[in-house]
């Protein structure tokens, strides 16, 4: 086997092959010398006598010579052929290519792969120039290496491209060996090359992949960096301006809890925890600190990944202060007066509730003063709601160092206060009563003005005068009322001989009863304005009432006792008509359709079959559904899966809906998100405040900023003046309502207006 290796490897190498012929000859010389001397030695004595031995014995040598070079002879042309074999098997089926050309780059012979690769048989690259098949702007390099690098017998690698026989570009890379004859001369190379194309494109998608994603995250938007163990690696660009520093190294290095407010080192510890185990977290959101010490909310992100082929985790981060701000001012707005600060009815109600749940165990008793200031209404209307908005301030400071501790003061509305006092002894509430009475009797300076105001105060008393909050609250409002008939500026416990009081609700009622019967209501239209334009692009229906004794009562009196004995039903089945037939008379008298607006009470919402009333209303009054707009308020927000369902069907007739004094009732961005509604309108006590207050107007600024960005239209409803109209237009606020453009008008007065 050695010698089978042995005999291969010689003619593998010309000059192994020359030295092996000569050891051959030398072998030779001497066996034949050896056998001249040895058999003449031995036969010494008989080639004198026979001349034929002689013959005989160089015979035989030829004979003996002979046999051992066919031996020899056929044993290395067996290998030969093997290995060639084994060779041109290997050749013939390699997916490289091989090449072999002579010194002046002519084409010896081309491996079976070329015709797989490129299209081309072997036959056809036989006596061309290889520079024939290479791409013309490699050739002037490959000529190159051949003049300089190969004649001097050095390998080289290469990398380059060939055309295949359909015109495409196929890159490959290989090396190029030169083969020197026996002079030591180049007289041919041999080309093994394999095919890259795939490889380099999948490299380059790779490098544009990555700088990509290089280019996204370094000016992304979002803060984006990675820890490995805590420490910082790596931070964008926006992760440097939320850091609040110019360079990298300011960050990288430092660990993330030193940017976590310490409130929140905990949770985001947590979290690091959480990440290590399931390899992410959920969307989180917490604190930080700037270096210049700024307090920030941010929203983040975190998940497993590698860098620089280490595990680390990468963190997204997003700046949501602002966001915050926000949601804290609207859950501001639902609970607490943005004039005052006090709370409002919303925060009155929930509290009132919880308390009295909580005395109820214990026995306790408990007051609730409603007070209202006298002579308010003269005093705004006559020097400007600014002078009005800053005594209900001074009111409210001066009231709330009066009170107790563990009393609450909220604002009720306009110029009413309700105070919640824990107190069983009507001596010490009498004392109260008189210490407020005389602390708002100390004037007011109010710029360079002074004034005085006086309050009526009705007082109610748990369990005796109600065992609930509405019901204490309307007995010590009723309280109040009796105040200011004796001649305000007092105060009043609530007693049952108050009923009596009561005579005048009840004979409103009972006309009520009879109102849509006797033809008493009439319906007023108030425009709704486009402030871009001035042009009227919408009307809301008022609904009158002319008492046949008393004249026109206000909406504020008898729509709360409609409410109560249910008959608001049958009223608002009435308005519901008669805005649907009077726009339709609108619309055959050739005035410009547009949408009018109708409020419908919670109890009429909820009322059974609402949808199909109004199915029943449009078809009967042949006004088309997409005309009428219903406002409805947020009270009705309590029962969300119901109302959800009502509005549901409202839309699939293709009726608009409204909140009607968005910010006053049960505010929520929850049901925001649920309700298919149209229209959010901003309440008249927030439109007061624009010009008046800095937090009014932030307030109103709020309210337009989340109706735009959800996609409803806003109305601002209560303008009477230009600069407030003008706040609204700038601020996005699109549609306005109010005594500044038109007071209600009966519909033959709206016609006059159509037509102006």
């Amino acid at each position: 086997m050695n010698e089978r290796k042995w005999l291969a490897g010689m003619w593998r190498n010309w000059e192994a092959a020359q030295k092996i012929a000569w050891r051959f000859v030398l072998l030779y010389i001497v066996i034949s010398i050896s056998w001249l001397l040895i058999s003449d030695w031995l036969l010494q004595d008989h080639l004198q006598n026979a001349k034929w031995i002689s013959t005989v014995k160089g015979g035989l040598f030829i004979v003996l010579s002979a046999l051992l070079y066919y031996k020899l002879i056929q044993r290395m042309i067996k290998d030969t052929i093997e290995n060639e074999a084994n060779y041109r098997l290997i050749v013939e089926n390699v997916s490289d290519l091989i090449v072999v050309a002579d010194r002046d780059g002519y084409i010896k012979y081309a491996s079976p792969s070329h015709e797989r690769l490129l299209g081309h048989r072997s036959e056809e690259y036989e006596g061309k120039e290889l520079f024939d098949f290479i791409q013309t702007e490699d050739t002037f390099k490959m000529q190159d290496w051949f003049q300089n690098e190969i004649m001097l017998k050095k390998e080289i690698e290469v990398e380059y491209y060939l055309k295949s026989k359909e015109g495409n570009q196929v890159l490959v890379e290989g090396k190029v060996v030169p083969v020197a004859s026996g002079n030591g001369k180049v007289e041919k190379m041999v080309l093994l090359a394999h095919d890259i194309t795939k490889r380099k494109q999948f490299e380059k998608q790779l490098i544009e992949s990555e700088e990509r994603y290089r280019k996204l995250v370094e000016y992304s938007p979002e803060t984006i960096f990675i820890h490995i163990d805590g420490k910082i690696v790596y931070v964008n660009n926006a992760g440097l301006r939320l850091a609040g520093v110019q360079y990298i190294e300011e960050v990288v290095g430092k660990n993330i809890l030193d940017f976590v407010s310490s409130e929140d080192l905990n949770y985001v510890e947590n979290q690091i925890r959480k990440v290590e185990e399931t390899g992410k977290t959920k969307l989180h959101d917490y604190q930080i600190n700037r270096m210049d010490g700024t307090r920030l909310f941010v929203e983040a992100l975190a998940f497993q990944t590698t860098y620089q082929e280490n595990k680390a985790v990468q963190v997204i981060i997003r700046d949501i202060t602002e966001r915050k701000r926000a949601e804290e001012k609207v859950r501001y707005l639902a609970y607490y007066d943005s004039l005052t600060g006090l709370p409002n009815r919303n925060l009155l109600f929930d509290y009132l509730n919880e308390l009295l749940i909580a005395i109820k165990k214990e026995k306790q008793t408990l007051a609730v003063m409603f007070l209202d200031l006298d002579r308010f209404k003269m005093i705004n209307d006559t020097l400007g709601h600014s002078y009005g908005d800053f005594l209900l301030q001074q009111v409210a400071s001066r009231l709330k160092a009066c009170l107790p501790k563990g009393s609450m003061l909220a604002r009720y509305g306009g110029d009413e206060y309700i105070i919640v006092l824990q107190e069983k002894k009507l001596e010490a509430i009498s004392r109260l009563s008189d210490q407020i009475i005389d602390k708002l009797a100390e004037p007011f300076f109010l710029s360079d003005r002074q004034m005085f105001i006086s309050p009526s105060i009705g007082i109610s008393i748990y369990p005796k005068n109600g065992d609930v909050a509405e019901e204490l609250i309307k007995n010590a409002d009723a309280a109040m009322y009796l105040a200011k008939e004796k001649g305000k500026n007092t105060y009043q416990f609530y007693t049952s001989s108050l009923n009596s009081m009561d005579s005048c609700k009840l004979e409103l009622e009972n006309g009520l009863r009879n109102a849509i019967k006797n033809e008493e209501f009439t319906l007023y239209y108030q425009p709704q304005v486009d402030l871009n334009t001035n042009k009227i692009i919408g009307l809301e229906a008022l609904i009158r009432w002319k008492h046949p004794k008393y004249g026109f009562v206000s909406p504020a009196e008898f729509i709360p006792i409609a409410e109560e004995t249910g008959l608001i039903v049958a009223i608002g089945k009435w308005v519901l008509e008669t805005a649907c037939n009077q726009h339709k008379q609108w619309e055959e008298k050739g005035f410009s359709p547009m949408r009018i607006a109708v409020n419908v009470s919670a109890l009429q919402f909820r009322h059974k079959d609402f949808a199909k009333t109004i199915e029943q209303i449009i078809s009967n009054t042949k006004c088309r559904a997409s005309y009428l707009e219903l406002e409805i308020t947020e009270s009705v927000m309590q029962h969300l899966g119901e109302t959800t369902t009502i509005m549901n069907e409202l839309k699939e007739l293709g009726v608009n809906l409204s909140i009607d004094d968005f910010g006053t009732g049960y505010s929520s961005l929850n049901y925001l998100r649920h309700f298919p509604i149209n229209t959010l309108k901003i309440d008249k006590s927030f439109v007061d405040e624009i010009n008046n207050g800095k937090n009014g107007e932030i307030i109103v600024k709020v309210i337009i900023d989340l109706g735009n960005r959800l996609g409803f239209q806003v109305i601002a409803e209560g303008i009477e003046n230009k600069q407030q109209a003008i706040f609204l237009k700038q601020n996005n606020c699109h549609i306005g309502q109010g005594d500044f453009f038109s007071q209600p008008l009966p519909a033959e007065k709206m016609e006059r207006l159509f037509s102006e």
